[in-house]
């Protein structure tokens, strides 16, 4: 944070001050001239007259000087603006991107075409995989340890925006939406990060429809130190069921691997009223997948199923007691049930929610049951 000295309080009076002097005196002005009988009054009291217009004149005399001195700063401050403001008359080689004539980019510092922040394109332009209509980036800067005086910038993220949905890296993304990209120094693709998925995306056998959020990283880290193998997550939004493990989800987080295979699912819903293992389950349950720690080792990933009743509902299961909200069913994949647990034992939390005004926040609508 950087320290910055506020005026004082009697900087504001001082030209407050001046502004309404200015008003008296030009309201003196005004009736100088259209009143002779003043004008015989001023000159019989001239002395008087003088002193005041003095007295006057000097609060105005700060406020005049304040306002000038801020007019030339704004013109400065436009000028700037206007010299950031760049149209490429040819083609020219910029950030490592060939742009053509007609090219309108926004520098982050005036005459340095590679510190561009902006850039919107007369035609498609090919950048990291993606026919381009516009590019946002965001650059570091780089400054002397000493002096701190900059040394250069640098971009570390690209956002970019085209025409209809184009494939990035095997996935149909929405170019009219941001796509995004961590880059490299010199602006080559270091990781793939963002889109809003297109249609026609298919992983594992379950159909991701168009509007769903398509993030990359290098993986879920652990407080412990350890990582997971996921590459990409998908952030469900639709209204159409996601069938997993033989079961209607809503709005599932499904994560991947490189290769694409699913690692986990988290924060779903069942979207139908489900008999699994010998349960009943209501819509609305709680589910991911977790893995189990057995003698010191993970388990193999997907692992096994959580389930979580919500809402005041219970799952029934017959000859035994219902399982309540704020209890988790633990089961394997084919159904077994393994454990009953508070859920905060499964990993389940649920937050409360701040009313504002009176108002909950909308939750998104469930999907809907097949």
């Amino acid at each position: 944070m950087i320290p910055i000295a506020l005026p004082s309080a009697g900087f504001f009076i001082l030209l407050s001050a001046g502004f309404f002097a200015g008003l008296l005196l030009l309201g003196w002005v005004v009736v100088l001239a259209a009143s002779a009988g003043a004008r015989r009054t001023v000159r019989k009291y001239w002395k008087t007259s003088a002193v005041l217009c003095l007295a006057l004149a000097a609060p105005f005399s700060f406020y005049a000087w304040f306002q000038a001195m801020m007019w030339q700063v704004g013109r400065e401050v436009d000028r700037r603006e206007a010299a950031r403001k760049v149209t490429l008359q040819q083609p020219t080689m910029v950030g490592g991107v060939n742009m053509p004539a007609g090219t309108r980019l926004t520098l982050q510092d005036e005459g340095l075409l590679d510190t561009y922040i902006e850039a919107t394109f007369p035609q498609p332009v090919p950048i990291l995989g993606v026919q381009a209509t516009s590019a946002r980036r965001y650059l570091n800067t780089e400054y002397d340890k000493t002096t701190y005086e900059t040394l250069g910038r640098h971009p570390r993220t690209v956002i970019l925006r085209g025409v209809g949905e184009q494939t990035v890296q095997g996935w149909h993304c929405d170019a009219t939406q941001d796509i995004e990209f961590d880059v490299a120094p010199d602006g080559a693709m270091k990781m793939f990060t963002q889109c809003v998925l297109g249609a026609g995306n298919q992983v594992q056998g379950m159909n991701i429809e168009h509007g769903s959020v398509l993030r990359g990283s290098g993986g879920t880290v652990y407080t412990d130190g350890s990582r997971d193998t996921d590459r990409w997550r998908i952030e469900v939004n639709d209204d159409k069921a996601v069938r997993a493990f033989g079961l209607f989800l809503s709005r599932p987080g499904i994560y991947l691997d490189e290769a694409r295979k699913l690692v986990r699912i988290s924060d779903a819903e069942l979207a139908c009223p489900t008999q699994f293992g010998g349960l009943a389950y209501a819509a609305g349950t709680h589910f991911k997948t977790a893995r189990r720690r057995t003698d010191g080792e993970n388990e193999a990933y997907p692992g096994i199923l959580v389930f979580s009743p919500w809402n005041g509902d219970a799952a029934t299961r017959a000859g035994f007691e219902d399982v309540p909200e704020g209890m988790s069913v633990l089961q394997t994949l084919q159904g077994e049930v393994l454990d009953i647990v508070k859920n905060e034992a499964a990993g389940v939390f649920h937050f409360d929610t701040f009313i504002v005004d009176g108002k909950e926040p909308e939750r998104p609508a469930r999907a809907r049951c097949p």
